[in-house]
């Protein structure tokens, strides 16, 4: 099994962020390998690693040289900052400022650990120079990562950062477990199902994609080299909700279509619009209060799926109506199966359905 150690570095003002990241974030991604979930075995686990919860009472030159001696291995920090700069140390300007500039120098020698820092920018006020002063020190470390070559992100809201955060550290973990794991984890599964011969019989005409998903992993089965379409079919006040999914769904190693992702300027929206839909592999109607009691371009949607819909198999996969909230399922939809996207697990059964109406339509499940 692999162990995967995810570090929390911040000065105090950002508890809120703190707490998103060990409460909420790394929880999900812990599920993704679960064993419960879509046959993984357990192969990976994450853990959130913070001064509160993971440091002993002890002595050092001061409380940070405290922290350093105990928590000294994790393979990704996540740091956050935002008014506050940080208490200096002996050796540095700040415990998260020190923690960063440990990272960093063990990263230049051996590519480990991954560092991942944000930065709030929501606007405060505030007449107390000592105030300014640690502001001004955050400025200053931006400057510093920058000229390092760090890439860092913005956020304007925990919300924001929950959002950010979450699709980040879920590429960050799959990237890692591929490099650092990928084979042994690869090996250790077609055992387990008899297939060794497998790995020398993989051909461009038939993939098999390992993408992680908000709560859980999958393998998503390709066929002729070519990943499943999704059209997103949605109304604008659910836009927000829409494009979180968006990423996860790419992120797992689906083809999803969605018009403020996928239209240029210039390009006639219309005629692009319906050649989406026409050439999806599946139409995912997203539902909500907002949906089901507006007219407009949404409604047109949905009727151009449902046309095609009349065109396939019973048996075929092709619309899924998907609830966004607690809401009625129209009238022409109500014969289809929905997925509650709000609930528990939403995210996995969504992916792990269209998982199998893919191997279903090309006959990979009687292999």
């Amino acid at each position: 099994m692999i162990t995967l150690k995810i570090f929390i570095a911040s000065p105090g003002d950002v508890d809120e962020e703190r707490d998103i990241v060990s409460q909420v974030v790394v929880p999900e991604v812990r599920r993704i390998f679960s064993e419960e979930l879509f046959g993984s075995n357990g192969t990976i686990d994450v853990e959130a690693v913070r001064w509160e919860t993971h440091v002993l009472p002890d002595v050092g030159e001061d409380a940070q040289d405290v922290v350093n001696s105990q928590i000294s291995d994790f393979d990704i920090l996540v740091g956050m900052m935002w008014k506050r700069f940080g208490t200096p140390t002996k050796r540095a300007a700040s415990g998260t400022g020190e923690e960063f500039e440990r990272a960093y120098n063990l990263f230049k020698r051996f590519n480990k650990p991954k560092i991942m820092f944000y930065f709030r920018t929501t606007p405060f006020y505030t007449t107390d120079i000592k105030d300014l002063t640690q502001f001004r020190k955050v400025l200053d470390f931006r400057k510093k990562l920058r000229d390092l070559g760090v890439v860092f992100f913005d956020y304007n809201s925990p919300i924001d950062f929950e959002r950010k955060v979450r699709e980040h550290l879920i590429r960050q973990v799959s990237r890692i477990a591929q490099t650092n794991g990928g084979t042994e984890v690869q090996e250790e599964q077609l055992q387990i199902k008899g297939e060794q011969k497998a790995v020398e019989e993989t051909t461009a005409q038939d993939v098999q994609i390992t993408g992680i998903v908000g709560g859980g992993v999958i393998e998503v089965q390709t066929y002729g080299s070519r990943k499943p379409n999704l059209f997103l079919s949605y109304v604008r006040e659910d836009s927000e909700k829409v494009r979180n999914l968006y990423s996860v769904l790419r992120s797992v190693g689906l083809d999803p279509w969605l018009d403020v992702e996928n239209l240029f300027p210039g390009q006639d929206w219309d005629l692009e619009i319906s050649k989406a839909i026409s050439k999806a592999d599946f139409i995912l109607i997203f539902l909500s209060n907002w949906s089901t009691n507006k007219r407009g371009y949404f409604q047109k949607e949905l009727k151009f799926a449902l046309d095609i819909l009349m065109e396939k198999p019973t048996s075929d996969i092709f619309v899924i109506p998907v609830r966004l909230e607690e809401t009625p399922v129209p009238e022409p939809l109500r014969h289809l199966q929905w997925v509650d996207l709000f609930r528990d697990g939403g995210v996995e059964l969504l992916v792990k359905s269209i998982n199998v109406a893919w191997k279903n339509k090309y006959g990979l499940n009687k292999r």
